[in-house]
């Protein structure tokens, strides 16, 4: 791989470059929005109460609300609460790329490697995927890969700026995913695997910067609670969310256990396989991991990263080796724990995972390119890297969902004047929100009851998603002759979303 010692400085501009065109596509986006994703209302919700009641109803309401005080505060420059989100999202997006770039360029300081590290990361699908979504992880993700980048930056010159850059960086991402300050502990150890100093040394290294540790954490505690927010307090609520998780897991009922051994092997088959269930239930979470983690690495870099691991194309010196293996163990055991825990898990809690392993993607690329110059072969490797890179950009940028056109003609109907007398029960996050018709529009069910509809008064409204469980509620004949059908969307036979009007039964 041809290195080239003066990439530094080209390598600074391309960082930057990357860093404008990131900012582009993401105010493109905001430009041309679509509708919130459900997670977005409540972080919206939370920055109201902020707005509405202070900073302390915001964390009452919810333990961990760095997210949406950030969103708050940046909202009094004069934007709404969701243009505030997008700012922030489009700002920590630019850290990202700028930190993914700088630590593939200490990995491998080749300019070739540089500029394909800018295009991968510019074009990474499920990254991208998640541009026009309000979620606090990307904030937790930038900060945390900058604070990787710190970390390298200070095992190769061991100073001191670099590694409180590092620790204050985690912190900060703590406020907005307290995973992450696991990694603030984790990291160190690999100081233990450094062979260019004897083992005293190490230790000695070792020792010393984790004090640093508990002082920069102590003193932000210290800070936090001088602002009269009680850190320790807030943190024992947020745990306390996962209790129910945990006592579930660890000491789940008989009869818990007898029901759900015999809805998965059947009531013959419960009687042999139900003492093995645990390991059953693991198995499949692991199963379930394992896919998510294919699904947020995609599909193209999945190929690749494959090909160089049989081709034996990365050669990490232990230097980078060490820090990034612990990454990526700390961040399988953190998911593994959610995982088995709450017995469910999106790509996102697996995402920096597949970051860290795309960093090895510009690497394997430039390997391949090179071997097939060598070969002669370069118009091959052309179309390679072109074809790559353009279904890339293809998935990247070009949706094939749904159309969810049919909510917002739902909410022009549910606007007119001749229902705006009316209340509403929904299932649908955005309509709850953007009819104004529903106070705590965060905490919408997946589910509308049969009692809600019961409840309701003559003349009042049901807007209901209809996936199985609600197409099943409608035709009870305990509820059909309680609702009309006023519109069904996007038509009567591909019937996505309904609108019913709670009327008297006929006699």
């Amino acid at each position: 791989m041809e290195v080239d010692n003066n990439n530094r400085f080209s390598s600074l501009d391309l960082r930057l470059l990357a860093v404008g065109i990131s900012l582009l596509v993401s105010f493109f986006i905001i430009l041309n929005p679509s509708l919130p994703n459900d997670d977005a209302y409540t972080y919206i919700r939370i920055a109201e109460i902020t707005l509405s009641d202070g900073v302390g109803a915001a964390i009452q309401y919810y333990p961990w609300a760095g997210y949406s005080l950030l969103i708050a505060l940046i909202s009094k420059l004069g934007v709404d609460l969701t243009m505030s989100a997008h700012l922030i999202n489009a700002f920590f997006f630019s850290v990202l790329v700028y930190s993914f770039i700088s630590i593939v360029n200490l990995v491998s300081n080749s300019r070739s490697v540089t500029v394909l590290a800018t295009i991968c990361i510019l074009l990474y699908p499920p990254l991208n995927e998640l541009r026009g979504d309000i979620i606090r992880d990307i904030a937790m993700w930038a900060l945390t890969l900058f604070a990787l980048w710190q970390f390298l930056l200070f095992l190769q010159f061991y100073r001191l700026p670099n590694f409180l850059c590092f620790c204050l960086s985690l912190i900060l991402a703590s406020f907005f995913r307290p995973e992450a300050i696991v990694y603030l502990f984790s990291l160190p150890f690999s100081l233990l695997f450094d062979n260019g100093y004897p083992k005293k040394i190490q230790i000695k290294s070792f020792l010393t910067i984790n004090a640093i540790t508990f002082l920069c954490l102590a003193l932000v505690i210290l800070l936090v609670q001088f602002f009269g927010i009680d850190i320790l307090a807030v943190s024992k609520e947020f745990l306390a969310i996962y209790e129910p998780f945990v006592n579930s897991t660890l000491n789940p009922s008989e009869a818990e256990s007898s029901s759900l051994s015999s809805g998965i092997f059947g009531e013959y088959a419960s009687s042999y396989s139900g003492p093995y269930l645990g390991v059953f239930l693991t198995a499949g979470l692991i199963a379930i991991l394992i896919m998510k983690l294919i699904e947020g690495v995609g599909g193209p870099f999945f190929f690749l990263l494959i090909h160089g691991a049989i081709q034996r194309s990365i050669k990490l010196s232990s230097y980078f080796s060490a820090p990034l293996v612990i990454f990526l163990a700390t961040n399988m055991v953190i998911v593994l724990g959610f995982i088995v825990t709450t017995k469910f898990v999106s790509s996102r809690y697996s995402m920096l995972f597949c970051i860290i392993l795309v960093l090895l993607v510009p690497i394997i690329l430039d390997d391949l390119i090179t071997n097939l110059q060598v070969m002669k072969k370069k118009t091959i490797g052309m179309r390679v890297l072109i074809l790559f890179f353009g279904y890339c950009a293809f998935d990247s940028f070009i949706s094939f969902g749904s159309s969810k056109e049919y909510i917002t003609q739902s909410l022009v109907w549910l606007k007119s004047d001749d229902h705006s007398e009316a209340e509403l029960i929904t299932n649908n996050h955005a309509i709850a929100y953007y009819s104004g018709k529903v106070k705590n529009y965060d905490q919408v069910p997946r589910f509308v009851t049969e009692d809600q509809i019961h409840a309701l008064r003559p003349s009042d409204l049901i807007a209901i998603e209809m996936h199985y469980e609600m197409s099943q509620l409608v035709e009870k004949e305990s509820v059909k002759p309680y609702i009309e059908l006023q519109v069904a969307l996007p038509n009567i036979e591909d019937m996505a979303l309904a609108i019913y009007k709670k009327v008297e039964p006929r006699n």
